[in-house]
């Protein structure tokens, strides 16, 4: 037959037209549709031709066995097609159920943290969403420091147990301890720590990413008739006001409170630097004067401090060398410096393996880095610990014992945690205050009962004490309901303060602030100044939660001052 050549078809009245068997035709520039067998020779017709040399079919219904370029597609009508091996086919529809054969290989969309972030914040997650499902493998995954551009240090590993997998998603465990921050980090990802459904395995990866400064913000609430909230007034504040700057150091247990009678502060930034705001009466600021100031000022030159507390008109404050540094008041040669002087700068305590020290009302304490435990100042009451009474002692002087590890001085007592959980008073004894259900002075450490006991924190006639488990212990008085036990009765051996998820308290005068595992900071007790940041000064008797943040990190207390320390994760 020969050759039809059709550049419009359409039959009479519409109708379509009838072409005999085995017709050519060339030259349909708009079919889109065929029924019938396709094995013949067909150019042109339904299809294009891509830049790149590919075929697209617009529409094929009916197929029997047709040659596209390297593409081969079998199939009938109403069924599927196979594509044959083709690497250039990239995109398929339909849900892809019964695709075999084709080489996709596992490669992730998104890294958290991602690659060569250097705004990482130190409380990051770690994890990777891919591009197909997965399944957990099998190896070891490692975070490793960064020194002088090698992957250095491993500060954590993760076993596959300790991964979440989650569809395309898959998380590691969460980090033992924070990121530090400016720190380079290597994230290895073995190839064989993820597969897909059919056992092929992920290419694996190792990268690094870096950590922002850290934004650590502090805030006060309370009386400030000495400048004591250190924002450049004397105004009291009953709800949160922020003290200028973003880089200070939290006073989290074991980098000191202090005394929690006072009307001053001591506090640390990131860059080691020292400074001071508030009362000035006997030097406590240490700026070589006894001027009060609002405003935080920076004490002497130093970039080598890591800890500060105070006492009863006095500091102390600890260098990265293991020194120990105090002034302020001394009359009961509370500064241990061998004399009665007052000093306002800082002087030197003797020693250079000094690790917590804490001021009390005219007594200090502190522990040395072999554990041992050391104690001076006014021993009228047996708070000095060494089984005398009314002696004052103006050099440290030894609490027998190699295993102690937290102190904390108060109202002419003392008390102290050993590496086994066990915790120890002596002292005064008020209103029970050393927890011994009894109102007996003791001049040496006695026990108090129970272990798992993390830190005890002093008022002048009332104690907190925090376990492992979380939970929250109070005794001694109780007359504005500063133990939050919603009562005002004084209890002396220790009563629970409602929850199990306490992580640090600090006392003031008659009242309390602490912080949850949550991040939610709560205050309870006397309220004179406004101090339980509440807007108003209505006392209370249990925990009530300070505003509606939940990124606070520690409290720190004056007398009637509440200082919260925000761990601002916004780059």
């Amino acid at each position: 037959m020969s050759t039809i050549n059709v550049t419009n078809l359409s039959g009479r009245g519409g109708a379509t037209p009838n072409l005999p068997d085995g017709a050519n035709i060339t030259g349909v520039a708009t079919a889109t549709t065929f029924d019938g067998n396709l094995s013949g020779n067909i150019t042109g017709t339904g299809l294009t031709t891509g830049s790149d040399g590919s075929i697209n079919v617009t529409s094929i219904r009916s197929v029997g066995v047709s040659t596209l370029g390297n593409v081969v597609i079998t199939g009938t009508v109403g069924g599927g097609a196979t594509v044959g091996a083709y690497a250039g086919v990239t995109t398929f529809y339909g849900d892809g159920s019964a695709l075999t054969g084709v080489g996709e290989s596992i490669a992730p969309w998104n890294y958290n943290p991602d690659v060569n972030d250097t705004l990482v914040t130190t409380s990051t997650g770690i994890g990777f969403t891919f591009n197909k499902k997965i399944a957990a493998g099998s190896g070891t995954a490692t975070l490793k420091i960064v020194n002088a551009g090698a992957a250095g240090t491993t500060i954590q590993s993760w076993g596959i147990s300790s991964a979440t997998y989650n569809i395309t998603e898959f998380s590691l465990g969460a980090l033992v301890s924070p990121l530090v921050i400016n720190q380079t980090y290597q994230l290895d990802i073995p190839s064989t720590f993820i597969v897909d459904s059919a056992g092929t395995e992920y290419a694996g990866t190792a990268y690094t990413f870096a950590t922002q400064d850290a934004v650590n913000k502090l805030w006060s609430i309370g009386d400030n008739n000495q400048g004591q909230l250190g924002v450049n007034n004397i105004s009291d504040s009953s709800s949160p006001v922020q003290i200028p700057g973003t880089t200070w150091v939290d006073s989290s247990p074991n980098t000191g409170t202090g005394y929690g009678w006072n009307l001053h502060t001591v506090m640390i930034k990131t860059d080691g630097t020292l400074w001071s705001w508030g009362g000035a009466g006997n030097g406590q600021l240490g700026q070589n004067n006894t001027t009060n100031r609002s405003s935080p000022t920076q004490i002497g030159s130093s970039t080598d401090w890591n800890y500060s507390s105070r006492g009863y008109y006095n500091s102390f404050a600890k260098k990265t060398d293991g020194t120990l540094w105090v002034w302020g008041y001394n009359d009961h040669g509370q500064l241990g410096l061998n004399n009665t002087t007052q000093y306002s700068s800082p002087k030197q305590i003797p020693g250079t393996t000094w690790l917590d020290v804490q001021g009390g009302y005219y007594n200090a304490l502190a522990i040395k880095t072999d554990g041992t435990l050391w104690s001076w100042g006014n021993g009228a009451h047996g708070q000095i610990g060494n089984n005398t009474r009314g002696t004052s002692y103006s050099s440290p002087i030894q609490i027998p014992g190699t295993n102690w590890s937290t102190c904390t001085a108060g109202f002419y007592n003392s008390y102290a945690t050993k590496t086994d959980g066990t915790l120890w008073s002596w002292g005064y004894n008020g209103n029970g205050v050393l927890g011994q259900n009894a109102l007996a002075k003791r001049s040496s450490p006695v026990q108090i009962p129970g272990t798992s006991w993390v830190r005890a924190e002093l008022a002048d006639s009332f104690v907190f004490a925090t376990r492992t488990d979380g939970t929250l212990w109070g005794w001694g008085q109780n007359s504005v309901g500063q133990l939050g036990v919603n009562s005002e009765v004084k209890y002396s051996s220790p009563v629970q303060i409602p929850g199990t998820t306490w992580s640090q308290i600090s006392t003031g005068q008659y009242m309390a602030a602490a912080v949850k595992t949550d991040g939610t900071v709560w205050a309870w007790g006397n309220n004179q100044y406004g101090a339980l940041g509440q807007n108003d000064i209505l006392r209370r008797s249990s925990p009530t939660q300070i505003g509606s943040e939940s990124d606070y990190t520690s409290v720190a207390t004056n007398s009637h001052n509440i200082y919260l320390f925000q761990r601002d994760t916004t780059p």
